[in-house]
């Protein structure tokens, strides 16, 4: 096999693009979900009762961070479903896609925020806790960012298909 044949991509049609991007909101979903829920819970135990106003408010900015990653993955069902009609569309494709992308930088926000909260009752100090959260941030967002950003760069006209599938839509 070629360099040039190893390299090739291969250009799904819209109806399975549309199938990948609302299977990605259905893979996050889960944590998004099951996240919101111990950071719920975490409010009513006796130990968050103990801490500093301002980790409390930290933890809560954290919570409604998720909450909106959650309201941004659910959205492209409900668009799909009520806008298109179930209808496979350029359009719908881009919006949500732009949805679930969206989806993880609250997540990665409300993540790193709630490792802080942790933090600093397991180190017991804010600045600890604070490298902490900031590592986790700069991990995620490297991760679901900065890195996909820099690899799709490299890909040989992987621009000019972007920018192809934009204008027909």
């Amino acid at each position: 096999m070629s360099a040039r044949e190893k390299d090739k991509v291969e250009d799904p049609g819209l109806h399975e693009r549309i199938d990948q991007m609302l299977t990605e909101a259905r893979m996050i979903l889960p944590g998004a979900q099951a996240l919101l829920g111990f950071q719920l819970a975490i409010v009513i135990s006796q130990s968050f009762d103990r801490l500093a106003p301002a980790v409390k408010s930290i933890h809560g900015a954290a919570l409604l961070l998720v909450a909106l990653s959650i309201v941004l993955l659910m959205a492209p069902a409900a668009y799909h479903r009520m806008v298109y009609a179930g209808e496979d569309s350029e359009s719908f494709l881009r919006i949500g896609g732009r949805f679930v992308t969206s989806s993880t930088i609250p997540l990665a926000l409300g993540l790193a925020a709630d490792v802080y909260v942790a933090c600093t009752k397991i180190f017991g100090s804010d600045l600890a806790a604070a490298a902490a959260g900031l590592a986790v941030l700069a991990l995620l967002t490297g991760l679901w960012h900065a890195l996909p950003l820099a690899l799709r760069r490299q890909k040989p006209g992987a621009e000019r298909r972007a920018r192809e599938r934009s204008l027909a839509a």
